[in-house]
C-alpha cells in the first residue's frame, strides 16, 4: 500500500465535539482546534482563527435584499478599520475596532450596533482629535460628489483628502490585525513597531483603557531592531503568547509584552499575518521565502530537529511588483492552513508572486511523504504542488478561504492602478478605471498530491481586497463587489461560483466600502464590515 494511498484512507465525521484541544468536525469539514487562549467568541483573532481559514462553521445570512439604512444596515462613524474583534461579557457582545487612529468599541448585542468610546493611540490624541465626525463627513462627501461625475482626475483629487483624517501608508496599517485573549485583553498594532494591550475590564459600556505599549524594536537587541521596522502580522500561540510579524524579524511576547524570543529575516519583508498551528507551528511568508518556525516553549526555532523549514517560492523583484499595483513584497497573502484532526494531507497554502502570474501554492506542513516527488517547475520538494491562478496577473493579496479541502482566492490585480498603491486604486477601480474582478476556487485531491480546479466566477468586483468569509453551513462565499460602481455584497455558491445573493446598499454613497478589511460572521448570522468612513453592521 502507498504512503499516498494510506494518508487517503480517510472518512470524514458528520457529527461536531470539542475535547480540549481536540479538533471541531461537523458538515463533514475539519476546522482548526480551538485556541484555549483566545476569548470564547465567534471572531477572537484576525481570519478568525489561528489557521487564517477566513471560513466558519456557522450560518451567515440566505436572503439579499435591497438595504435600508438603519434598518438593515446600520453604521458607526470611524476614519478606518480593518476587522473589529469580537468578545462575549455574559450575554452582551462587544468589539473592538483597532484602526488608524485609535480603537473604537462598539456595542454588538442582539442587532445593535452602538458607539461606547474612542480610545487614541498613545502619542496619537492630537491627530485623532482632528479626525472627528465633521472632517469625516466632509472628506466622504467630496469623495461622493467625485465619484458621481465619473471624472478620474477628480476622483483622485478628492481621495487625496483622506490625508486630512490622518490616514495614510504609515497609519494605515495601524490595528489592522487584533486579539482577545481569554481574558478580555485585546491586542494590536500601531506606530509601526508597537504592540498595545487594553482593556474595559470587561464593563460592558466600559471605556477602553491602555494597560501597556512597547516599541518592539526598542526591546530586541540593536542588530535585530534594524530589521524590525514595521510590525505587520499579529496571531496567538496554543500556550498563550503572542508573535508579531515584521520586515526583518518574527517576535514572540507574553501577554505582559514582554519579548521572549526573536528570528531575524535579514534583507527581506513580511508584509502578511501569519498562521499557527496546534503544535505552535508558526507560519511566516517573507517577500523571498515560506518558513514554519517552531515555538518550543523557551524559544522560536529554525532547526529541523524542532520541525521548522523553509522553502523559495516564485517571485518577482519588489519595485517591480509596487511599479504594477501591488501593496506587497513578494506573497501578498497571509498563510492559510488546510487540513486538521484526521485529513490526511496538512498543507499550508500562499499566492506566489511568479513573473508569468501568480499561482496557488501549497506546501507540506510537517514531514514530507516518503515516496513523494518533487514536481517539475517547483522551487522545492516542500511543495506539494502549485497551480496557476487564472484571475490574476500579480500575487494574490486577501487571504485565501480554506473550507476542508478547497481554497478559494479572489483577484487582487488592478488593471489600470495608479502610481500610488492603496486609497486611489480601491475608489477609482470600478468607478474611473477598471476593477480587478473575479473568485476562483480549488479543491485539494489527496489521493494524487495536486490541486483540482472547481470554479471560476468572473463577476465580482474586488476593488475593495477585502477579505470574503465562507460559512459551512450555509454553503456561501460571502465577497464584496461593486455594480455600476455602487457598493453590494454578494453570496456566492461555495460548491459552483454561481452567484446567489446580493445585499444592496441603500445608495451610491462611498460610505459603504469595505476597504481592506475581513468579512466577520456575527453569531446571529449579521455581518460585520470595516473600511474607510464607517463601520458597518449588515442585518440579516
Amino acid at each position: 500500500m502507498s504512503a499516498t494511498i494510506s494518508r487517503f484512507q480517510t472518512a470524514f465525521v458528520l457529527v461536531g465535539i470539542v475535547i480540549g484541544n481536540s479538533p471541531i468536525i461537523i458538515f463533514g469539514q475539519n476546522m482548526p482546534a480551538k485556541n484555549p487562549w483566545l476569548t470564547d467568541s465567534v471572531y477572537p483573532t484576525s481570519h478568525f482563527n489561528g489557521g487564517a481559514t477566513d471560513s466558519v462553521l456557522f450560518a451567515g445570512p440566505v436572503k439579499g435584499k435591497k438595504l435600508t439604512a438603519g434598518k438593515d444596515v446600520k453604521v458607526v462613524t470611524n476614519v478606518m478599520v480593518s476587522n473589529p474583534t469580537v468578545k462575549k461579557i455574559g450575554d452582551d457582545t462587544v468589539g473592538f475596532a483597532s484602526g488608524t487612529l485609535g480603537i473604537r468599541k462598539i456595542l454588538l448585542t442582539g442587532d445593535a450596533m452602538e458607539n461606547i468610546s474612542f480610545t487614541p493611540y498613545p502619542g496619537l490624541e492630537e491627530l485623532a482629535a482632528k479626525a472627528d465626525e465633521k472632517t469625516v463627513a466632509g472628506v466622504l462627501a467630496d469623495m461622493n460628489a467625485a465619484a458621481r461625475t465619473r471624472d478620474d482626475a477628480k476622483l483622485l483629487t478628492a481621495i487625496g483628502g483622506i490625508d486630512k483624517m490622518g490616514v495614510n501608508f504609515q497609519t494605515g496599517i495601524n490595528g489592522v490585525y487584533n486579539l482577545f485573549d481569554k481574558d478580555g485583553n485585546h491586542y494590536c498594532v500601531y506606530g509601526g513597531t508597537k504592540v498595545l494591550k487594553s482593556t474595559d475590564d470587561n464593563v460592558v459600556r466600559g471605556p477602553v483603557r491602555v494597560v501597556k505599549t512597547v516599541d518592539v524594536a526598542a526591546a530586541v537587541p540593536p542588530e535585530a531592531a534594524k530589521a524590525v521596522t514595521r510590525i505587520i502580522g499579529l496571531n496567538m500561540t496554543y500556550d498563550g503568547y503572542i508573535a508579531a510579524a515584521a520586515p526583518g524579524a518574527l517576535v514572540l511576547l507574553d501577554r505582559d509584552l514582554h519579548v521572549k524570543s526573536y528570528v531575524p529575516f535579514t534583507g527581506e519583508a513580511v508584509d502578511n499575518s501569519i498562521a499557527i498551528d496546534e503544535q505552535n507551528g508558526i507560519y511566516v511568508v517573507t517577500s523571498r521565502r515560506m518558513l514554519k518556525i517552531v515555538w518550543t516553549g523557551t524559544k522560536l526555532s529554525t532547526n529541523e530537529k524542532d520541525g521548522a523549514w523553509e522553502s523559495p517560492y516564485e517571485w518577482i523583484p519588489d519595485e517591480e511588483a509596487l511599479a504594477a499595483g501591488s501593496i506587497s513584497r513578494g506573497s501578498g497573502t497571509t498563510p492559510s492552513l488546510m487540513g486538521f484532526g484526521d485529513d490526511p494531507d496538512k498543507l499550508v497554502v500562499i499566492a506566489d508572486a511568479a513573473r508569468g502570474g501568480t499561482n496557488l501554492v501549497a506546501f507540506w506542513r510537517d514531514e514530507i511523504p516518503a515516496d513523494f516527488q518533487q514536481k517539475p517547475g517547483t522551487k522545492s520538494r516542500r511543495i506539494a504542488d502549485q497551480a496557476r491562478i487564472e484571475i490574476s496577473q500579480l500575487t494574490i493579496e486577501p487571504s485565501a478561504n480554506v473550507l476542508g479541502y478547497g481554497v478559494a482566492v479572489i483577484n487582487g490585480s488592478y488593471p489600470k492602478p495608479v502610481k500610488e498603491p492603496g486609497f486611489p486604486n480601491a475608489f477609482t477601480a470600478g468607478v474611473t478605471r477598471p476593477a480587478p474582478l473575479g473568485v476562483e476556487k480549488f479543491v485539494w485531491n489527496p489521493q494524487t498530491d495536486k490541486f483540482e480546479k472547481a470554479w471560476i466566477n468572473h463577476e465580482v468586483d474586488n476593488s475593495d481586497i477585502m477579505v470574503p468569509v465562507v460559512s459551512a453551513k450555509t454553503g456561501l462565499m460571502y465577497c464584496a463587489h461593486k455594480d455600476n460602481g455602487n457598493y453590494q455584497y454578494v453570496g456566492l455558491d461555495w460548491k459552483t461560483g454561481e452567484l446567489k445573493e446580493r445585499w444592496i446598499f441603500p445608495d451610491d454613497s462611498r460610505l459603504w466600502n469595505a476597504l481592506g478589511g475581513i468579512t466577520t460572521i456575527l453569531e446571529n448570522g449579521d455581518l460585520l464590515l470595516g473600511g474607510a468612513f464607517g463601520i458597518k453592521r449588515l442585518i440579516h
